[in-house]
């Protein structure tokens, strides 16, 4: 589809999925150009927004603020004729609700206080694989990930799993090759889940973006006690010497995967099309497929949002609790 776009006269730059947002913003002039056309897929779900003199994001005025992006409550969103959501982007309330059980960890890792959330089915019977979740708060309550699970279970194309959701303190810190990270969740977490709920039927660990990394690194640091691991635009560039995620060209993950790191692990990547990090999960996807790993890789036309990782949280669950996996003997 052809999006064309008139530049406000206010306008002095442009975010999209195109810039990674504010990361990489385009400079704009409406009187050198007045409107400018985007080349996008037909299916894709595309945000923008545009910058004032005052620094202030705005939607643009000609279409309004049409998206439901939390880190940009302004940013317009187009949707092309293609494109249709998930049926479980936004999936219905679990029936009967899901038991949700909050503890306070006294973290020997960290010094501190941390909450950790389990979400638990209400009929589950033995042990449950566990899905280790980074960034809880926005996959509680923006993704609703408990509903998208039920709903699954409900479908017959999942099993039913703890859900364990865990909120940094700081996240570019923690998730980036912090060993206290890895001890809190191998020393602390782990045994304080299978202490009070039915475990033993395999672990996950998950995220999206920078909790994505967090994820591949806790498997790769112990994969005899991880299934796999699920990444949702998994920001994989940087290295523990170079933690510019937005300024690195390397990738350690990719790397370590190169070498034939991982390759006993199950790996769900799911990422944008439109995503300035789809160039490394794809580089991480051949990788694993170079070594006979068992992953699953899945794409859409959209950016590095919440948006696009809604879409495709329902099939990334689909791929990692497949009632096909209850005959494996899990970790």
């Amino acid at each position: 589809m052809d999006l064309e776009i008139r530049v406000p006269d206010w306008a002095r730059t442009v975010y999209s999925d195109l810039t990674d947002m504010h990361r990489a913003p385009h400079p704009v002039d409406a009187r050198a150009v007045a409107r400018f056309t985007l080349d996008l897929p037909d299916d894709v779900r595309f945000e923008y927004a545009f910058v004032d003199g005052d620094g202030r994001v705005r939607a643009d005025p000609e279409r309004g603020a049409t998206g439901s992006n939390p880190w940009y409550p302004a940013v317009t969103e187009v949707q092309g004729p293609g494109y249709r959501p998930h049926p479980l982007a936004d999936p219905p309330a679990a029936e009967p609700a899901w038991t949700v059980r909050r503890h306070k960890v006294a973290s020997r890792a960290f010094g501190a206080d941390r909450r950790v959330v389990v979400a638990s089915p209400p009929d589950a019977h033995g042990p449950l694989p566990v899905v280790v979740l980074h960034d809880g708060v926005a996959y509680q309550r923006l993704a609703r990930a408990a509903d998208v699970l039920a709903a699954l279970v409900r479908q017959g194309r999942a099993r039913p799993a703890h859900l364990v959701f865990l909120e940094p303190a700081d996240r570019l810190e923690e998730y980036a090759w912090d060993e206290r990270h890895v001890r809190f969740v191998h020393d602390e977490v782990r045994p304080l889940v299978a202490e009070h709920h039915a475990s033993g039927a395999g672990w996950w660990a998950m995220g999206a973006s920078l909790g994505g990394l967090g994820a591949a690194i806790l498997a790769l640091h112990a994969p005899a006690d991880w299934t796999g691991v699920v990444a949702q635009g998994g920001a994989f560039l940087g290295s523990p010497e170079d933690r510019r995620h937005h300024g690195s060209d390397r990738s350690w993950l990719a790397e370590r995967l190169e070498a034939g790191a991982g390759t006993d692990l199950r790996w769900v990547l799911d990422v944008g099309t439109l995503d300035w990090l789809h160039p490394v999960n794809a580089r991480v996807r051949d990788a694993l497929n170079a070594h006979g790993a068992d992953v699953a890789y899945a794409e859409r036309a959209a950016g590095h949002n919440w948006g696009c990782w809604r879409d495709g949280l329902a099939d990334a669950f689909a791929a990692a609790l497949s009632p096909r996996d209850r005959a494996r003997d899990p970790r």
